[in-house]
């Protein structure tokens, strides 16, 4: 093999490590971004709502008066 051979051998494998290792890059920062994602909670959760009158809420609710 002359030197031109082996140059040009060099070459193409160093492209074809490089173009592997983005993608897997790539691959790699997709995945954790969904888990970061998936696992994701909520800090606090806002609820507002009119206040009902007490008659109303008894007489909706079946539940006991534990409240």
């Amino acid at each position: 093999m002359t030197s031109r051979t082996r140059l040009l051998s060099l070459t193409v494998a160093v492209a074809i490590n490089g173009a592997a290792l983005v993608g897997l890059h790539h691959v790699m920062a997709d995945g954790a971004e969904r888990a970061v994602l998936a696992n994701q909670e909520f800090d606090h959760v806002v609820v507002s709502a009119t206040r009902a009158s007490a008659d109303i809420a008894t007489s909706t609710c079946p539940g006991t008066k534990a409240l």
